[in-house]
């Protein structure tokens, strides 16, 4: 073996590992049904893959379509730990569903490869690759609980408008390509700077706001948001926390390489466009969440607004900027998680639908404490309070706005989360209110129970420690930004 490919297959790791957990837990339910050890073979490979991240390795290309530098081994590490604790939620979650269940196991790994690939991806191919296997898989997952409608009418759903979506994009790559030649991200920033023709350049901005417009879809970005709060709502809890958390993150960390504010310059109008929807998305998540009765659906329209403020930074520029994108994301996983966790530990998917009545929450400090003190807090992170990663977060983004006086952004941002205060306040004051019929404790302490719980606690664990001490975040995301750069 020379001295290259061992060097690619050492930076690749991640990947592999990936893939190997793929092959091992087919070859395991093959053999055996064994929810247990499909679950714990599952989990090995998710930690076995985030400790390869934290290997230190030089930047290395395997192939024209994959880098592994720094940022890449950033996003896949969020994408690790995520699945992981994902592995905790769904193990209690399907195991009261009956039937087979170690298959969600196999379309969670399949995801996790699809997402870490986006953020290794270098070339509009492994970007195609990476966006559809993830796709594919959330269909499977959403529409796991199959004897239910809810689950089925949400992939149903998810897969007609991603569909679209791809088509959308990979239009926009063939435009791009006709007008540069290039398809790998270096040479795209090169070849759009050196455009002369008039129609060339309308040509490629004109695939790469197709482009955007695909890529919009997997962000919930307005107008490309319909399709959230239905998918939302009908996908099981640990699965609707993994789709918002890797999906939209993995997504956020390819644009972030590809397009960056400097290219964006080139084209005004469509940089006013982005900012015109960035607004849009922020006033309609937070508006339509405002009257919502359904959590999960709350959740949503959230995660509508936050992936407006995510927008900010791609548009105002600078280093702020891009320190803002990598945390945000990663606070953004962690909040969403930890809200969809505890919906999770509350609901009873034997019975078709999850815990996500308003009025399944009422008096829930006095039956269920333990969840009340992990929910409380994602949603105060959600609504930017101090000493939470969601003010850090949010204040990444404030920062950058102001450093490049983009005060119509930094308004809209502040606007917004005044307005999101209410109705996460709304979701945590129910919780204290006496319910009829009993204020009993509930819940009954068994395997299943504990290894949700244990992801409860690692994740208001992250909340709270990266929100009081965040300087290991942010020298790791600092160092993954000197790679990009």
């Amino acid at each position: 073996m020379s001295a290259t490919v061992q060097t690619q297959l050492i930076a690749g790791l991640p990947l592999l590992l990936i893939a190997a957990g793929i092959v091992l837990v087919m070859l395991l339910v093959a053999g055996s049904r064994n929810h247990r050890a499909v679950a714990q073979l599952t989990t090995l490979g998710f930690v076995l893959t985030f400790a390869a991240c934290l290997l230190p390795q030089p930047a290395v290309g395997v192939t024209p379509l994959l880098l592994f530098d720094d940022y890449a081994r950033f996003g896949m590490a969020i994408v690790a730990v995520c699945g992981a604790l994902t592995v905790l939620l769904l193990y209690g979650y399907v195991e009261s569903l009956g039937g087979y269940r170690e298959e969600i196991y196999l379309l969670l790994l399949i995801a996790a490869l699809g997402a870490m690939t986006l953020c290794a991806a270098r070339h509009a191919a492994s970007l195609v690759l990476g966006l559809e296997t993830l796709s594919v898989a959330l269909f499977g997952m959403i529409a796991y609980p199959h004897r239910h409608t809810l689950p089925l009418e949400a992939a149903i759903k998810y897969l007609v408008l991603s569909a679209a979506a791809s088509g959308a994009l990979m239009f926009g790559l063939a435009l791009v390509y006709t007008a540069t030649g290039h398809l790998q991200f270096e040479s795209l920033h090169v070849a759009f700077s050196s455009l002369s023709s008039s129609a060339d350049r309308s040509l490629a901005w004109a695939g790469v706001a197709l482009v955007w417009a695909g890529l919009a879809f997997k962000l919930s970005i307005v107008p490309f948001h319909l399709w959230t709060a239905d998918v939302y709502h009908g996908a099981p809890a640990p699965v609707a926390g993994f789709l918002a958390a890797v999906s939209k993150g993995a997504v956020a960390v390819l644009l972030l390489r590809w397009l960056d504010a400097a290219a964006l310059q080139q084209a005004p109008a469509l940089a006013q466009m982005l900012a015109l929807l960035a607004v849009l998305s922020i006033a309609v998540g937070n508006l339509a969440a405002l009257v919502q009765n359904n959590v999960k659906r709350v959740l949503a329209y959230s995660s509508i607004a936050h992936f407006g403020y995510l927008l900010v930074p791609f548009l105002v520029g600078g280093a702020t900027a891009r320190e803002a994108v990598l945390v945000y994301v990663a606070s953004y996983a962690v909040m969403t998680l930890g809200s969809f966790g505890a919906i999770t530990v509350l609901s009873e998917p034997a019975t078709g639908e999850d815990a996500d009545h308003l009025y399944d929450y009422r008096g829930l400090f006095w039956r269920r404490p333990l969840v009340t003190s992990t929910f409380t807090p994602m949603l105060l992170a959600q609504a930017g309070m101090p000493l939470t990663m969601g003010f850090l977060a949010k204040f990444y983004v404030l920062a950058a706005a102001v450093e490049q006086q983009a005060w119509a952004l930094a308004l809209a941002v502040v606007i917004g989360s005044a307005i999101g205060l209410y109705y996460y306040l709304r979701l945590i004051v129910v919780q204290f209110l006496p319910r009829p019929g009993g204020m009993r404790r509930e819940g009954v302490l068994s395997e299943t129970s504990l290894t949700a719980g244990a992801a409860l606690v690692v994740l208001t664990a992250l909340l709270l420690g990266f929100g009081v001490a965040p300087q290991s975040l942010l020298a790791g995301v600092t160092q993954a930004l000197s790679s990009l750069n």
